[in-house]
């Protein structure tokens, strides 16, 4: 019963209960009951994974998952190897993670046979770091065959990571309505309440945002009680993370970077380079949106230098039209020689292709030398209302998909029209055009 209470502890992401209740249950284990205190010990280095201390969690897996091996314990093993590859994934350290899947999937016993069940995690893992690499065939490929494992797998929690991953691929490729239903797939097999080893609600807040449901996202974060002065905390920083994308695009650049700054520092102190590198780009996103352009750039530059090593790639294509145009502006200042001389050039080349193939990056914006009527930069709200001025949306509608006043969109179209140089809306999309802001 302890081990129990300690487990639903872990998916609250509550590593001090976790903790205290697993060391309990160790010490009331009797001798010879191998696997109680074996599962009170994984508990244990759970609790670590959840407080953040990542380095201590892979320390103590490696040996663990060496000795399911050779006890040929492969489901205990499989367990133990997706949790490590999560903990690698945290880190920034995908390669890691890579071989921590191709590790399991190599064990003697599966060699001759077709992939068992416990092959499912090693799959799903390998999917989340190709669809992050932007190897999309690949990664679809792995994470339907770690769906189809994982659902005779005793272990639900990969299960549900591969369909969010599924979900993901999709969205990628334009399928929208595939994406909302391997989401919603993965909401009714995902275990426990939000928190780290729960990351589907959140992911599927981000996904509506993804998909313009503003509203729907929003009401999701008031659900949970979640605001822009939380201190954040290792187990909610993906609510976290996706609060902070709401107030990006409800045009609160301000209250966004305040969060994401301590989501920062956090990650940061605990040298969480995962955290670093999507909190450090949407730090660059919420700078830009506030009109801190060079530091913007400076943000951007840092996690792309994180980032490029280990091949992230949609950490970064997934923010859309915001990051499109920050990258535009770091690439020109790249070949200007005025920053992100230590991004690589080939990095810059897989983001901006990856931008590209989503049909969400536009045209360099070019300077006013060249475009008499371009003031400067458009910022990512005004992007977004230019994209719902070209579809014929009125000021109200526009209001009330945004979440924002009247006069609030009055201000966007005004802004619109001076850097553009327009007089009215139709000249306005019709400008943009001309500059490939739009389709």
């Amino acid at each position: 019963m302890t081990l129990h209470r300690s487990y639903l502890a872990e998916l609250r992401g509550n590593a001090e209960e976790t903790a205290a209740l697993a060391s309990r249950a160790l010490a009331e284990s009797r001798e010879g009951e191998w696997m109680l205190s074996t599962n009170a010990q994984g508990l244990l280095i759970a609790a670590e994974w959840i407080r953040g201390r990542l380095a201590a969690a892979e320390r103590a897996f490696t040996p663990r998952i060496a000795r399911w091996r050779e006890a040929g314990q492969l489901t205990m093993m499989a367990w133990d190897c997706y949790e490590l590859g999560q903990v690698q994934r945290a880190q920034g350290r995908l390669d890691a993670a890579v071989r921590t899947c191709q590790q399991a999937l190599e064990s003697p016993r599966r060699r001759a046979c077709p992939p068992a069940p416990a092959a499912g995690p090693a799959y799903v893992v390998l999917g989340e770091v190709a669809y992050q690499r932007n190897e999309l065939d690949t990664a679809l490929q792995q994470v339907t065959e770690g769906i189809a494992l994982c659902r005779q797998f005793v272990y639900t929690p990969p299960l549900a990571t591969g369909l969010v991953t599924l979900a993901w691929i999709r969205q990628a490729r334009g399928d929208h309505a595939g994406a909302r239903t391997a989401i919603n797939d993965a909401g009714r097999i995902a275990q426990g309440p939000v928190a780290l080893l729960n990351p589907v609600p959140a992911q599927r807040a981000r996904l509506l945002l993804a998909q313009g449901d503003l509203a729907g996202a929003a009401g999701w974060m008031d659900e949970q009680g979640l605001t822009p002065d939380d201190e954040p905390s290792y187990p909610c920083e993906p609510e976290h993370l996706v609060l902070a994308r709401v107030l990006l695009a409800q045009g609160r650049p301000g209250q966004a970077l305040g969060l994401l700054d301590r989501l920062y520092a956090a990650a940061v102190a605990q040298s969480r380079a995962g955290s670093i590198i999507e909190a450090g780009a949407l730090r660059a996103l919420a700078l830009a949106a506030d009109g801190q352009a060079t530091a913007a750039l400076a943000a951007l530059a840092h996690a792309l230098t994180l980032a490029c090593p280990q091949g992230y790639v949609r950490v970064f294509a997934d923010e859309g039209p915001p990051m499109a145009t920050l990258l535009g502006q770091l690439i020109a200042a790249q070949r200007s020689g005025q920053a992100a001389a230590e991004v690589p050039l080939g990095c810059l080349a897989r983001l901006k292709r990856a931008l590209d193939a989503g049909h969400a990056m536009p045209a360099p914006v070019r300077g006013t030398a060249e475009v008499p009527g371009l003031v400067d930069p458009l910022t990512s709200r005004e992007l977004e209302v230019l994209g719902m001025l070209a579809a014929g949306r009125s000021n109200q509608a526009i209001a009330g998909e945004l979440v924002v006043t009247l006069d609030t969109v009055k201000k966007h179209v005004s802004h619109l029209l001076d850097k553009l140089g327009a007089t009215n809306r139709t000249q306005a999309v019709a400008r943009a055009r001309e500059l490939g802001l739009i389709p």
